[in-house]
């Protein structure tokens, strides 16, 4: 019996010893400080790519920019000043023109010839250095050609006179009426608008030797605007 008890008490004494080395064994999933070290080592030797950046497009230096931006900026301005100033002109001297034709009687009046002036990197028709129209005015079965050339002005200048034209073209003018051997008229226009003009001279060519014209000698020439244009048959003049 006694023999039993011991046993007994070695049986408990082992099975205690057993759950001691068993509680002090170290876990397979626990990292040890050996361990520990080992992986951050590893993690220190693994190399690290940088993030890519983006391409960026080299940018102009401000000195750059300052001495090339306005150098630019001034010829654009100029030349779209030229071409507002030309378009601006162009249209003013058609919408005379059609006032001038709105003065000639179909009854007695035909628009043969109405030319425009138009041109490219100066090339021209040599029919644009000619006058603006050519008409002819009938009556009682006989006809009469002549040409016109249309000015508007806003204004007289302090002198109070007004150029209408320039030498080259005045010399330009005198050779198509030898040439055709028919008058030449200039209608100029003063001031209002080139649709309504304030006063209307009717010039002849043959009269005119300076391309700057006073006030005081077109007086001469002015046309009553309550009327339309007449042809003179014998002085062979328009008024």
């Amino acid at each position: 019996m006694k023999m039993a008890y011991i046993l007994i008490a070695v049986g408990i004494v082992c099975l205690i010893a057993g759950i001691v080395l068993y509680l002090q064994e170290p876990k397979a999933n626990e990292n040890t400080p050996e361990d520990v070290v080992c992986t951050e080592e590893k993690k220190a030797e693994t190399p690290v790519l940088p993030e890519a950046q983006p391409e960026t497009q080299p940018e102009m230096q401000p000195e750059a920019q300052s001495e090339v931006q306005p150098e630019v900026q001034s010829e654009v301005q100029s030349n779209t000043s030229n071409v507002n100033n030309k378009d601006e002109n162009y249209e003013k001297g058609v919408e005379f023109e059609k006032y001038v034709v709105s003065r000639f009687s179909k009854k007695y009046f035909s628009l043969k010839e109405w030319r425009g002036d138009k041109h490219s990197h100066g090339i021209y028709a040599e029919s644009c250095t000619y006058p603006d129209m050519e008409l002819t005015f009938t009556l009682r079965e006989k006809t009469y050609t002549f040409a016109v050339e249309c000015k508007w002005r806003a204004k007289y200048n302090a002198q109070d006179k007004v150029r209408w034209s320039y030498k080259e073209q005045l010399a330009r003018y005198r050779q198509f009426a030898k040439d055709k051997n028919i008058p030449v008229f200039i209608i100029l226009g003063i001031g209002g608008t080139p649709a309504e003009p304030a006063e209307v001279y009717v010039v002849p060519l043959a009269s005119i030797e300076r391309v700057e014209l006073s006030r005081n000698w077109l007086e001469n020439y002015r046309h009553d605007l309550s009327k339309n244009m007449f042809f003179d048959i014998p002085t062979q003049t328009l008024r």
